[in-house]
């Protein structure tokens, strides 16, 4: 039976800081050294931003005064001027068993309405 499971019953193995290998079912011990079957196959996960809560107050507030709001955009004309794409996202402001409110603004002439759906 391959690595994580006991070669006795089958269960899956735990493993502590020192390196013992016991199973919980049966009292089947190792440790890591003595187990010549592990995989050696190591991967890595892709680099992830750092969240805002991490940064520093300093940073935090940068952040907030150098980003404006990044809206979905959708090709819907603006009621006002026609551009033909807008920005929108939705808020749930009534009862959870009721649609959406949708907030739509026009890049071109700031204006800004909604619907509720």
């Amino acid at each position: 039976m391959p690595w994580p499971f006991c070669p006795g019953c089958h269960a899956t193995l735990r493993v502590d800081s020192s390196g013992l290998i016991q199973c919980d079912v049966c009292s089947y011990k190792s440790h890591l050294s003595e187990m010549d079957d592990l995989p050696t196959t190591t991967t890595y996960s892709a680099p992830r931003p750092e969240p805002i809560w991490a940064k520093s107050d300093e940073e935090q507030q940068a952040l907030k005064r150098s980003k404006e709001p990044v809206r979905a955009t959708i090709e819907e004309p603006c009621i006002k001027c026609a551009h033909p794409e807008v920005g929108y996202y939705t808020v749930q402001l009534r009862s959870v068993d009721e649609g959406q409110t949708v907030f739509y603004d026009c890049p071109n002439c700031q204006h800004t309405w909604s619907i509720n759906n």
